[in-house]
């Protein structure tokens, strides 16, 4: 697989991903990166360390590339690769990507996965979120953005370990995060001993060796035979006025606040013991965009489809909107059942197996009026 892999860091105002991302661009393993970010104020580069500069872009001694986003984000991503392509800027093989504090990263993963010019040259690596040590609960329990963040990450990093007296903080923390998303990888660290190796290898395929890595991306076992993750009730309360001041700060009404603020994020596995009929597949899908797609915060899995038996199809996903099959060469271990793990916010495990069940009785029985295949 040839594209150009994608991380996208994310976590809420002060959980340090910007300082992270900062001490990272020094490190030599960068050097094939490019970093996109909203303004080159806000990480603080050392001018020290700038080899070259124009207008978007910006090389470090390094070879590193901070490239800040001037309009559209489809936009900086075709810029980037043409003049990859065309030796005016030096080659990078992957780009990491950092959100705004307050931002959903839903719709970033959209563009990866859906748009026709990224996702024929680039590739969803995974997605990773900090939260800090002294304010991570705190955050978690005032602000629904910061639990979104959480949820949909592949991999979460705890910063500020060294700012804690204890461990206790640090463990209790980790369990929150835990209980939110199961089958995160979570790296508790201080910023002078980040790695890049931090960011990268979330994804489907491993760089190194290009080959499918397919359990460590889904860990569907870490959601097998699990109750479904309710942050109701305790864990998130309606935002206090501090929080709500927090957010009119930041480019937010307080209605807005109210409004996005969330407090059911749930987290489960599908599992199909037998092939899926792709028409099945595609009404399944579509069905479930129209009637809940904004509350669909992630979608992934493996698909064993009923006319393809000896290549699984891999669906991924964000909310209205979900990235075309990839059809994998064979299947990568002997289990060949269909394994969809969902995210989701306000919808239980419950709905999403009765909505397939009742579209693939329903599949069943159109096929059989035709007379053809299911």
């Amino acid at each position: 697989m040839d594209k150009i892999w994608v991380t996208l860091i994310t976590g809420f105002l002060g959980s340090g991903k910007t300082t992270l991302l900062n001490n990272l661009l020094e490190h030599p393993d960068m050097a094939q990166a490019a970093v996109i970010v909203n303004e080159f104020g806000e990480i603080g580069l050392d001018y020290d360390l700038v080899e070259r500069s124009d207008e978007n872009i910006i090389q470090l001694a390094n070879g590193c590339l901070c490239c800040s986003v001037k309009g559209d984000l489809i936009d900086t991503f075709r810029d980037l690769y043409i003049q990859r392509n065309a030796g005016t800027i030096p080659h990078f093989d992957r780009v990491i990507i950092e959100t705004t504090g307050i931002a959903d990263p839903a719709p970033i993963l959209q563009i990866i996965l859906t748009n026709p010019m990224v996702f024929n040259h680039f590739a969803l690596d995974g997605v990773v979120t900090t939260v800090d040590t002294v304010n991570g609960i705190s955050s978690l329990d005032r602000f629904p953005e910061c639990v979104k963040q959480a949820a949909i990450a592949d991999r979460i990093i705890i910063t500020k370990v060294d700012l804690v007296e204890n461990d206790s903080q640090i463990k209790e923390l980790e369990t929150r995060l835990r209980v939110l998303n199961p089958a995160a990888s979570i790296i508790a660290t201080t910023t002078e001993d980040a790695d890049p190796s931090d960011l990268f290898g979330t994804g489907l395929f491993d760089p190194t060796t290009k080959n499918v890595d397919f359990e460590s991306w889904l860990q569907s076992d870490a959601y097998e035979n699990q109750a479904s993750t309710d942050q109701a009730g305790s864990i998130l309360a309606e935002p206090d006025e501090a929080a709500l001041a927090y957010y009119k700060e930041h480019g937010h009404t307080p209605d807005e606040a109210t409004h996005a603020h969330d407090p059911s994020i749930k987290s489960f596995v599908m599992v199909r013991e037998n092939p899926i009929a792709l028409n099945t597949l595609s009404m399944f899908l579509e069905g479930l965009t129209n009637e809940a797609g904004p509350d669909l915060l992630r979608v992934k899995g493996i698909v064993h489809v009923h006319e393809r038996p000896d290549q699984p199809a891999v669906i991924q996903g964000a909310q209205q909107i979900f990235h075309s099959l990839d059809w994998l060469d064979s299947w990568p271990s002997d289990d060949k059942r269909t394994r969809i793990v969902f995210i989701t916010r306000n919808i239980d495990q419950a709905y999403i197996e009765d909505t397939y069940d009742l579209i693939e009785r329903v599949a069943e029985r159109t096929a059989a009026a035709a007379g053809g295949v299911r």
